[in-house]
């Protein structure tokens, strides 16, 4: 952190300039928590577009609940890392060896990702959602997780804008696709699959800001041949790095975890269990910690760090005993001077809104519920960010195994008060949390007073020693996906092993839970269960289970096909026209029957009960309102004596003369000369002008 260190150093006006000290808060601001207040506002943003357009309240937290698990879940997992990977990063840095910086990014990448992509599959498989729901959370699980790791690597390229102009793309990209998704989009599997629709365009919002981050890094790094896994073999020497990051950011958790179980909580889709009002006090809460991180940062780099160096320099480079206790003096006093100023400040900040919440809340409409909630947490969280001060603290003086226990005791502490406190009712929820945070405060306190009377003993100590930290099975694991194509084998094979077959119906019912992805409940959209049955036990053709139609009230539906799907006037699967109860015909092997007519009576060219000719599928005419149109003949071309305009009846036979009223009728025409015989030149009994039959025989005599 020494080049953002040196920029605010620059900033900052020595002639008490008041705009520049302002410019330089605001850049400080922007840098310490800018990346966090853009997913705040972008979430926020989304969700308020989601309550435009998403009228279920169960699809719009099953969007924000899957988010809070990527997010919780990936920094629980990344936190084993973070501490240890920053480390090694500054030994690479302080012995020279930035070449490996490039070949230790990508490694890291890929060990996250193949992790975070077994986790998440591992925890969504079985569960309700689809499939495409499934893996797009894991996506967006994996893309957060490789965006923290990706910061401790901006951190040492000191290029904090860029990371900035990620998150503000990535994050802008997603907001307007997801708006323009809802408002905009024609797409049948957009519109019927809305919390979707957003958590795409979230994932890919978030995809872009690590894709960004990604290529900016492997660009500005050196390449080298360097292996690409050689950070694996820092868990031996650093393994209380890892351990700190792990039991401090559960311990952050733990308490909310706690309440999911035992707390005023309830399963979101039958996958994630959330506790809304107790995790917006805790937000808000921990909100109000922002200032305690600018001006953290800004102590740090702009007090602390140059009499830190100076104090290193004269331990480590022959300082005499005098100097270097001044120098320790000095650093401590004002160590302990800043943070006490930063706790008046932040308890300033805290204990004003604490008072003022109630007037905030009545204001705005707030859940009163939540009132004293909020104000035990705002305690809280002020006593957790300076855990997580004095953690950082510890790490600068490389006093790990202290560091260890206080991230022990705040995990521990946090787990057991939560779980007594919520056993004790919820009039007592979040004092746990508040009392573990309080008590690992002041063993913190206690703590930095000891490191700083041994500082110069354990310093001096530490440099007699070298170290050279044997670790066989971390150099095998090293070399194994250091081969080329161990990466995409392993991704292979964690897709075979979640099981890419569906294991939900095309309307979304889990084969095994029986429930509803899309609704997340045991019922459809339209109110159906997995069998088929509403509320009432009424399926959709209107028969119960025992197979009595309550519209007909009896065994058969309006189209006379019983429960089994037997049709009465067939006796088959199909009626006359050739329908199942479904409505597929099973003649022309299509949902229209041959005259373009579906199961219902719509015709397939005009989408109304009417052909283009003016017909119903049953031969009712649009025009005369029966079954012949105004020349006098059916649907099929007959009139009602039976004979088609051409003079002819169903089995082919002429009608008779004698039966012609007028011979001047037009179908008579069309049939007879004026000596009675057809163009083929037969007479009605089929006998021609010789005498002679339409097979040739001589019938003259007889006729």
């Amino acid at each position: 952190m020494a080049g953002i260190g040196f920029e605010l150093k620059n900033l900052f006006s020595e002639d008490n300039n008041t705009f520049q000290d302002i410019k330089a808060m605001a850049y400080s601001a922007l840098i310490g928590v800018g990346p966090w207040l853009i997913t705040v506002i972008t979430l926020n943003i989304l969700m308020f577009i989601g309550k435009q357009y998403i009228l279920s309240r169960g699809e719009r937290n099953l969007f924000m609940t899957g988010i809070v698990y990527s997010f919780i879940f990936s920094q629980l997992l990344t936190g084993a890392v973070q501490y240890l990977i920053t480390r090694f990063i500054s030994d690479c840095i302080y012995s020279g060896e930035q070449k490996k910086l490039k070949s230790i990014y990508i490694g890291t990448i890929k060990f996250i990702t193949i992790i975070s992509f077994f986790i998440g599959i591992l925890y969504f498989k079985g569960q309700d959602l689809s499939w495409f729901y499934i893996y797009t959370l894991t996506a967006l699980f994996c893309f957060l997780s490789g965006i923290w790791v990706s910061m401790n690597y901006i951190s040492a390229v000191k290029n904090y804008s860029y990371s900035i102009l990620a998150y503000v793309i990535g994050n802008v990209v997603a907001v307007g696709l997801g708006g323009y998704i809802l408002k905009y989009s024609n797409n049948e599997f957009f519109k019927n699959n809305l919390a979707y629709s957003i958590i795409l365009a979230y994932t890919i919002g978030i995809g872009i800001t690590f894709f960004m981050l990604f290529s900016y890094l492997t660009y500005i790094f050196e390449d080298s041949d360097e292996s690409e896994f050689e950070f694996l073999r820092a868990f031996k020497r650093y393994t209380s790095l890892s351990f700190i990051g792990i039991f401090f950011n559960f311990g952050m958790w733990s308490h909310i975890f706690v309440n999911w179980i035992y707390g005023d909580s309830y399963r979101v889709g039958g996958v994630f269990l959330s506790s809304p009002l107790y995790e917006v006090a805790v937000f808000y809460a921990f909100f109000l910690t922002i200032p305690t991180m600018i001006y953290f940062l800004v102590f740090m780099e702009t007090k602390f760090f140059p009499i830190y160096k100076r104090y290193y320099a004269l331990l480590t480079l022959n300082g005499n005993l005098v100097d270097i206790d001044v120098e320790k003096k000095k650093m401590i006093d004002v160590l302990k001077e800043e943070i006490y100023y930063i706790m008046e400040l932040q308890f300033f900040v805290s204990f004003s809104v604490a008072l003022l919440s109630k007037v905030i809340f009545l204001k705005y409409g707030m859940d009163l519920y939540l009132l004293d909630l909020f104000r035990v947490m705002i305690f809280a969280a002020y006593c957790t960010v300076f855990i997580s001060v004095y953690i950082t603290i510890f790490l600068y003086f490389d006093s790990r195994k202290e560091a260890l226990l206080i991230s022990i005791v705040f995990f521990i502490l946090s787990t057991f008060f939560s779980i007594i406190t919520s056993l004790m009712g919820n009039e007592y929820t979040g004092l746990g949390f508040f009392v573990a945070a309080f008590l690992s405060l002041i063993l913190s306190e206690i703590m930095l007073d000891r490191i700083a009377q041994e500082l110069n003993y354990i310093t001096f100590y530490k440099q007699n020693f070298s170290f050279n930290i044997k670790a066989p099975f971390l150099e095998k694991l090293e070399k194994i996906l250091n081969r080329k194509l161990i990466f995409p084998l392993i991704i292979v094979i964690l897709l075979f092993l979640s099981g890419c077959t569906s294991t939900h119906t095309k309307d979304g019912f889990n084969r095994k839970t029986k429930r509803n992805w899309n609704t997340m409940s045991y019922y459809n959209k339209e109110g159906y269960n997995y069998d088929g049955y509403n509320q009432e036990g009424i399926n959709s053709r209107g028969f119960t289970k025992e197979g009595w139609n309550i519209y007909t009230d009896s065994p058969y539906d309006y189209f006379n096909f019983d429960f089994s799907g037997i049709n009465s006037d067939t006796g088959k699967n199909v009626d006359e026209r050739g329908f199942d109860y479904n409505g597929y015909n099973r003649i022309t092997k299509s949902k229209y029957d041959k005259k373009g007519f579906d199961f219902q009576g719509l015709n397939k060219e005009t989408k109304t009960e009417f052909d283009k000719n003016g017909w119903t599928w049953y031969g009712l005419n649009k025009e005369t309102n029966n079954y012949y149109n105004k020349a006098g003949y059916n649907y099929e071309g007959y009139n009602e004596e039976g004979y088609n305009k051409s003079g002819y009846d169903k089995d082919g036979n002429k009608k008779p003369i004698e039966n012609f009223e007028n011979k001047n009728d037009a179908s008579y025409e069309n049939i007879y000369d004026k000596d009675g015989y057809d163009k083929n030149g037969y007479d009605e009994n089929g006998v021609d002008r010789e005498g002679f039959n339409r097979k040739g025989v001589y019938v003259g005599d007889e006729y």
